[in-house]
């Protein structure tokens, strides 16, 4: 995993230089790509903790290879197969999207401990005033 990650790593430990420690990094990571011999929901917990200590302070996650999808979900917060492993795992806010319409929905998976923060990116763009 080190090495699948070490890109990534140096890009942080360059950017953490050039900011200084009271500067929040954020990284979006496909945690999994939902493939046959592809990357797991287990690698992306292994890869969040190597990433925390790196020095990130928010991890974003999504999923998937050809577009932010996870085959046969679609439900609100589809990649939380993904979050809320990887929440249990590291002590900084997880991001989690997939599928998020309503802000009903949003609040629901906060409230169910899915992720600290739930990324709406989509329904935003269709509505402006998606928060009204």
């Amino acid at each position: 995993m080190e090495n699948r990650i070490r890109f990534h790593r140096e890009v942080i430990r360059a950017v953490r230089q050039t900011v200084g420690d009271d500067f929040p990094i954020a990284l979006r990571l496909g945690g999994c790509d939902y493939e046959a011999g592809g990357s797991t929901a287990e690698d992306c917990v292994e890869a969040c903790r190597l990433l925390e200590h790196s020095g990130i302070d928010l991890l974003h996650l999504t999923g998937g290879m050809n577009g932010f999808i996870r085959p046969g979900h679609g439900e609100p917060g589809y990649f939380q197969d993904l979050s809320v492993p990887v929440k249990q795992a590291v002590h900084i806010p997880v991001l989690l999207t997939g599928g998020v319409t309503t802000p009903a929905q949003a609040e629901a998976l906060l409230e169910e401990g899915c992720a600290d923060l739930i990324g709406v990116g989509r329904a935003v763009f269709k509505n402006p005033h998606w928060a009204d």
